[in-house]
């Protein structure tokens, strides 16, 4: 099958995907860990770059594929949206494909996922100093996520290692990845509000309480905009109740696979 490589930067990197394709490591990389749907890797070199190979998630996706793109595809395509409007997300060096194989490599950016952040930052007990930090983390992160639908975009997955942090002298930058999945509106229907409000609620920590939660939805309220009282009230109800549900059946389905386990 042949190779076929885009991008303005495919020379530099053509011989690593070879590699890559053929299920080894090129020296300097190492294998992340990822989702069943791709394989990633990683190069540790002095600018860091990542490999990721989008897999078949069903017998259909090579029909879907011929509508409405390839994952490949739209996760560049949306990533580029994101950058034009704004906001932050790793810049794609060179794709292609081979066979039906689709892949990437994009910037390396150093900064850890949302969750592993709150696990580093957020222990308890905090001192003063922290807890005014953690707030204004919260205060411009609910702010990130009012933008990002204030400007249409919902988000395909907003799980938290679907954001990463970038922090340097007290500034905050969020990068969002996995973009495959985001879909864009000219105004985004409230569903689809609720839908990412519930999966960043989801966050489990020691670190956040229910006033943690409330000021990120105030904060993403205000930067959303045109959001009245009741509405606000009505949604934080509903954004809390359904996240709660959704806790309830992750907890079942992980205790039913702790018992097929043994």
């Amino acid at each position: 099958m042949k190779l076929v490589i885009w991008g303005s930067e495919r020379d530099q990197y053509a011989e690593e995907i070879r590699v890559l394709l053929d299920g080894k490591l090129p020296s300097g990389w190492e294998w992340v860990a990822s989702s069943a749907n791709s394989v990633v890797a990683r190069r540790l070199r002095a600018q860091p770059v990542y490999y990721k190979e989008f897999l078949r998630r069903s017998s259909l996706e090579g029909l879907k594929s011929l509508v409405r793109g390839s994952r490949c595809q739209r996760a560049i395509i949306k990533g580029n949206i994101l950058r034009q409007r704004g906001f932050k997300s790793p810049v794609v060096y060179c794709w292609g494909k081979k066979g039906n194989r689709h892949f990437m490599i994009s910037e390396g950016i150093d900064a850890p996922g949302l969750g592993d952040y709150i696990r580093a930052h957020w222990q308890q007990p905090l001192s003063g100093e922290e807890i005014v930090a953690k707030r204004r983390f919260i205060k411009i992160f609910g702010k990130e996520i009012g933008e990002l639908h204030k400007n249409g975009i919902c988000h395909g997955d907003l799980q938290v290692n679907n954001v990463l942090v970038h922090e340097s002298e007290g500034d905050v930058t969020f990068y969002f990845v996995d973009n495959e999945r985001n879909c864009l509106f000219r105004k985004i229907p409230r569903r689809f509000i609720r839908k990412n409000l519930v999966q960043i609620n989801m966050i489990q920590s020691p670190g956040i309480t229910r006033q943690d939660r409330l000021r990120f939805l105030a904060s993403y309220c205000e930067a959303y905009g045109g959001i009245n009282a009741p509405e606000k009230a009505a949604l934080i109800r509903t954004v809390q109740s359904r996240t709660a549900e959704r806790l309830v059946d992750k907890a079942e389905k992980e205790k039913r696979a702790g018992q097929s386990n043994t």
